[in-house]
C-alpha cells in the first residue's frame, strides 16, 4: 500500500470512527415528573422529548418517566442534585424545604396580573438572583419557569 493510500484508507477510519462514536454519544435526559401523562405537565413533558430527539437530530434522548415511576414527590429535588434525574417539572414551593423559601412566591395565586408581566419578571434581574440562588443547591436553572 503507497503512503497516499495509507493516508487516505486512515482519514475515512478516523472520520468513520468519530461519526460511529457520535452516534453512539447520544445525550441521555431523564425526566421525572409525578402526574399523569394525559395532564397538562405531562403533556408538556412529551412535547419536551419530541422536540429535544427532533431538534437534536438524535443527539438527545429524552426518557420522560410519569405518574412517579421512578422517584416519589417529596423524593425527585433530592435525586435531581445528586444527578440520577436531569430534568423534572415540580411546584416551586418544592424550594422552600431546601432553603429557598423566596420561590414560594409563585405559589400565590393572581400575584402577576398577566403573563407578560410573569416573564418580565421571570427574566429580569428578579429571575436572575432567583435562579442563582439554585445553582448553590446544585440545580441548574435552565429549564424552571420557562
Amino acid at each position: 500500500m503507497d503512503r497516499r493510500t495509507f493516508l487516505a484508507a486512515s482519514a475515512a477510519t478516523s472520520l468513520l470512527s468519530s461519526k460511529a462514536a457520535r452516534a453512539q454519544a447520544a445525550i441521555l435526559i431523564k425526566f421525572s415528573h409525578v402526574v399523569a401523562t394525559d395532564t397538562p405537565k405531562g403533556q408538556a413533558a412529551e412535547r419536551f422529548k419530541t422536540l429535544a430527539e427532533q431538534r437534536s437530530g438524535g443527539g438527545v434522548k429524552v426518557e420522560v418517566y410519569p405518574n412517579s415511576q421512578l422517584f416519589k414527590d417529596g423524593e425527585e429535588m433530592e435525586a435531581l442534585q445528586l444527578g440520577a434525574v436531569q430534568i423534572l417539572a415540580p411546584s416551586t414551593s418544592k424550594f422552600g424545604p431546601l432553603g429557598l423559601p423566596q420561590f414560594e412566591l409563585f405559589d400565590l395565586p393572581y400575584i402577576f396580573p398577566n403573563r407578560d408581566l410573569l416573564h418580565r419578571v421571570t427574566t429580569g434581574e428578579v429571575g436572575k438572583k432567583l435562579f442563582d440562588s439554585l445553582e448553590t443547591k446544585g440545580i441548574c436553572r435552565a429549564w424552571l419557569l420557562g
